[in-house]
């Protein structure tokens, strides 16, 4: 099974935030025991404060294509429970220009989300029979 892109961010960003979690643990403990230990501390401290920064990036990252799946499988839901609909319609929908509409059909589609397929001449979707 191919990794997508949703899953790498994903991982990377729990690794990122889990690693900046573990270096401040490290740090705190560190400066707990005190003595000698306590010279890791602050370079303990700086790497999570480093490793936290694309944690988070990655986790945006993640929650950004969530997002926009959570929007096509709406957008598909939206055609599939039409069964027949032009661009015109679900841009009013949708609150987006026909272009734009017709796009994000398009991309539901590919994805699969709707079976069906749009005429290119009447800009409508058509749900797939049997489907």
């Amino acid at each position: 099974m191919a990794t997508t892109p949703k899953v790498a961010y994903f991982v990377l960003g729990l690794g990122g935030v889990l690693t900046a979690a573990i270096l401040a643990l490290v740090g705190v403990a560190a400066f707990a025991v005190g003595g000698p230990t306590a010279a890791v501390a602050p370079a303990a401290g700086l790497c999570a404060g480093i490793a936290v920064v694309p944690g988070l990036v990655f986790v945006w990252m993640y929650a950004q294509v969530q997002r926009r799946d959570r929007s096509l499988a709406q957008v598909g839901a939206l055609m599939e429970g039409y069964g027949e609909v032009d661009a015109a319609t679900m841009a009013e929908k949708l609150g987006r220009t026909e272009e734009e509409a017709e796009q994000l059909m398009a991309l539901s589609i590919r994805e699969g989300h709707a079976r069906g397929r749009i005429d290119p001449k009447t800009r409508t979707f058509r749900k797939s029979e049997g489907g």
